[in-house]
């Protein structure tokens, strides 16, 4: 446990003087090299190195020199897995350090409220700010990094798609010319739509939509007039809690944003899209695409409960996302898993829909 501790702040302290950028991608650098690029001590950065030569996040090919591993390229900037290793430091880690005082003193029950949570207490927030309300007030360098984040872990825990076939979609689009087709709700800078896109050329890009909060979607408006995926995907600010304002469309898409809440709060969101659903198309569907907890959870999926914890939520059992979609007016049709990950699709219809 102490070598797992202090090997994470030496990886953040390396993230943060960029050394890991600094590293050539063929070959080493040295350790006077790398203290000279902060005007450094030598003696702290060795240090720092050793470590992480010891746990093997980094090769020493020659004495005092170090060189990237198979892995830590990872935590070069602009990667989403090393910015999700950062927000785990730098968020996270605060509010599990923060248990005791919490539940000091607030009891040792499960959090219920929005803003009175592990995650804000650190700061002296809790009861005054939501999580996401302090991750705003944090900066747009802390939202960008946190959008960035979002996208970690995709390739292998999280994937995008084989998980739920979305290729019907493009078949029931040549026969029904006006329906907004996919709607991505909270789908950030739009990586899920568009891994669905690429997988299916077929569906009319137009004809699917990216909402999000008003500064997430200017930000995907000013980098997407060149993509040639999301140009053509229409970008509407919304906020999830309120009222849908694409109505009647056939897939309403969200996707590891329900275990940021809880059951109330889920129920309302989810009610508003069972709200949302068209009356005359049997086949429109409400899709969650989260991870599923069981009663033997892998140590990953137990320990995204516990951060959940942390904003008064938690990863979800069959039976809990079925529970939800009872309580928001929708039954659950199937729920769709993939072997190798614990991430699944509850496919979901409006209640009394044949």
């Amino acid at each position: 446990m102490t070598s797992q501790l202090a090997e994470m702040a030496a990886i953040r302290m390396y993230m943060a003087w960029g050394f890991f950028d600094k590293i050539p991608e063929n070959g080493s650098i040295s350790y006077a090299s790398l203290a000279a690029t902060i005007n450094g001590d030598e003696a702290l950065v060795r240090r720092f190195g050793q470590l992480l030569v010891a746990t093997g996040k980094l090769k020493r090919p020659q004495p005092d020199h170090v060189a990237h591993s198979h892995i830590s390229p990872t935590f070069k900037s602009g990667n989403s897995n090393g910015a999700h290793f950062t927000m785990m430091c730098d968020e996270f880690q605060k509010a599990y350090q923060a248990f005791p005082g919490f539940f000091e003193k607030y009891g040792p029950h499960e959090p219920k409220g929005e803003s009175e949570v592990p995650f804000c207490f650190p700061d002296g927030v809790d009861g005054k700010l939501t999580y996401w309300e302090l991750i705003l007030q944090r900066g747009q360098a802390n939202v960008d990094r946190f959008g960035l984040a979002m996208q970690g872990l995709q390739t292998h825990a999280w994937p995008y798609t084989g998980i739920y076939d979305f290729s019907w979609v493009a078949e029931y689009a040549k026969e029904n010319k006006d329906r907004p087709l996919i709607l991505d709700i909270g789908g950030g800078y739009g990586q899920m739509i568009r891994a669905v896109l690429e997988e299916n050329p077929d569906i009319p890009r137009n004809r699917c939509y990216l909402e999000d909060r008003a500064e997430v979607i200017e930000s995907v408006k000013q980098k997407s007039v060149d993509d040639p995926v999301l140009k053509d995907v229409q970008k509407v600010v919304t906020n999830f809690h309120k009222e849908q304002p694409v109505k009647g469309a056939l897939i309403y898409l969200i996707r590891r944003c329900i275990h940021d809440y809880t059951d109330d709060d889920c129920v309302k969101i989810l009610k508003i899209l069972a709200d949302a659903l068209p009356a005359d198309e049997p086949r429109a569907r409400v899709l969650i695409n989260d991870q599923i907890n069981t009663e033997d959870p892998t140590p990953f999926v137990a320990a995204y409960d516990i951060l959940m914890l942390t904003c008064a939520s938690l990863e979800r059992s069959e039976k809990q996302f079925e529970n939800l979609a009872k309580r928001a007016g929708l039954e659950v049709v199937k729920i769709h898993k993939k072997e190798g990950t614990s991430l699944g699709v509850v496919e979901c219809k409006k209640a009394g829909v044949a």
